[in-house]
């Protein structure tokens, strides 16, 4: 028996999750019970007996369908994913028993920076304002897949090519939905979608004056937006840099279908992240070359959507322009919104709870008047359900993790062409986390894959050691 306290976290993990069928079951959805019951033995099956980590490709798949899946399927995603991050992780526990893992390749500040996270969440359930049930559906995304992905993505994806893979499924995903954007702008919306749109409300922000937002298989238009941009930007910058040539063509294609489903998403603060990325990538390649071409590109492109009024007879460049005006009337309502929680956040320094911002409270019966108060941004909802001290926590861990990333990229990594794929992640990141102003981006499938990209980028220094060592060798 292997000596790292893996044997003592199994047998937790199991009770947490028999829990977890309790919880299901007392709500009666006996279907999602079977299936997280059985998901385990399926796993167990399929990877204790294989030395590959291909349960991880299907979690990754997984949670990049999930939204679109519960539009058909009536479900609790958050219970699902969390039942299914609990599986992953008993397993991966299970399997370290017969093949033990290099566990001091997850010993990184960015696991430090989450664990510190995740034990104020934990904290969080002593908040007198807390509701349980509540916490259960909101812990999985705020604060344990992060932590699971730090620990998880460095020790299971040891080689550069295996990350080079992930990122290869993750391009065909994005191809994919940006062709299920497509088939909606022009063979119209299914019988599913329409109910969407018409009956649970979804066309108050979906068909609007300026046209109609499309969404895809996401939960909304600003879901599909937000990760049509972080694809956008990180297929665009590595497609440079990768070999062999078909996994070239195939990131142009993701970044063609990503721009694409971001003009098509309508959604104006995904238009941030192409830009903010832009910028960091400039500052992080400190290539006069890349930022001569960046900095220009990104000057004519500004100076057409502030200063001229080319192309506003369609409607998606007349609302991509309308990012950048300050008086926009949706832009002020979210001002407007802001200063009416301020009072009602003044005596609450830790927040109201886990999964009680916004109209998630109404579902508790629970701070009627901050129900009423859409967050419309991650940075509100934080600051609503963790207090000005969590957030406050939240922000600083997050300068610290993009610092030691930026340092690692340019400082650690020598490789040219993985420092380049690094700085590609970064500069999405950044561009993503800086569009968390106006919107949620942790929504699935946006949060995990930005939990993987910054394990990644922790990562990259052994696939800097790897890649060198196969230099020397040829």
């Amino acid at each position: 028996m292997p000596k790292n306290g893996s044997s003592y976290i199994i047998p937790a993990l199991l009770i947490v999750s028999l829990y977890t069928i309790y919880l299901l079951a007392i709500k009666g959805n006996i279907i999602i019970v079977l299936l997280f019951a059985i998901l385990p033995a399926i796993l167990l099956f399929t990877t204790v007996f294989s030395k590959k980590h291909y349960y991880f490709h299907v979690f990754f798949i997984v949670n990049y369908l999930i939204m679109g899946i519960s539009r058909y399927v009536s479900m609790k995603t958050g219970i699902v994913m969390l039942g299914i991050t609990l599986g992953i992780l008993v397993i991966f526990l299970i399997k370290n028993i017969f093949q033990p893992y290099e566990w001091k390749r997850c010993l990184t500040l960015l696991t430090m920076a989450w664990v510190i996270w995740f034990i104020y969440c934990l904290l969080e359930l002593f908040n007198p304002l807390a509701v349980i049930e509540a916490w259960n559906i909101a812990i999985a995304g705020y604060a344990l897949l992060p932590l699971l992905c730090a620990i998880i993505v460095p020790i299971l994806f040891t080689k550069f090519n295996s990350f080079k893979w992930l990122l290869i499924i993750w391009a065909f995903l994005t191809l994919l939905a940006a062709f299920k954007g497509y088939w909606q702008k022009n063979h119209g919306f299914d019988a599913t979608e329409i109910h969407w749109l018409f009956v649970e409300g979804g066309a108050k922000t979906h068909i609007i004056h300026s046209g109609i937002r499309f969404f895809s298989f996401f939960s909304d238009a600003a879901n599909y937006g937000i990760s049509m941009g972080l694809s956008m930007t990180v297929f665009g910058i590595s497609s440079f840099f990768v070999k062999p040539y078909w996994v070239k063509f195939l990131f142009w294609g993701a970044t063609i279908a990503a721009i694409y489903g971001l003009m098509i998403s309508g959604t104006r603060s995904a238009v941030v992240i192409p830009f903010v990325s832009l910028i960091a990538y400039t500052i992080l390649c400190k290539n006069m070359k890349h930022a001569l071409l960046s900095g220009g590109l990104f000057i004519v492109v500004l100076l057409f959507l502030t200063q001229t009024n080319i192309g506003n007879g369609y409607a998606m460049i007349r609302r991509v322009r309308s990012t950048f005006n300050k008086e926009d009337a949706s832009l002020q309502v979210r001002y407007i919104n802001k200063e009416k929680m301020k009072p009602l956040m003044k005596d609450k320094p830790f927040g109201i709870g886990l999964g009680l911002s916004g109209k998630r409270s109404e579902r508790f019966n629970v701070h009627e008047k901050l129900s009423k108060l859409p967050p419309d941004s991650l940075l509100t909802m934080y600051w609503i359900d963790t207090g000005i001290v969590g957030l406050s926590l939240y922000l600083t861990l997050l300068v610290l993790i993009l610092t030691r990333s930026s340092y690692i990229a340019m400082f650690v990594i020598k490789n040219k062409h993985l420092k380049n794929i690094t700085y590609s992640l970064i500069a999405g990141l950044s561009g993503t986390l800086v569009a968390a102003y106006v919107n949620d981006i942790t929504t699935y499938p946006n949060g995990v894959i930005m939990s993987i990209l910054f394990a990644f980028v922790f990562a990259a220094p052994y696939y800097d050691k790897e890649l060198t060592q196969n230099e020397q060798t040829t």
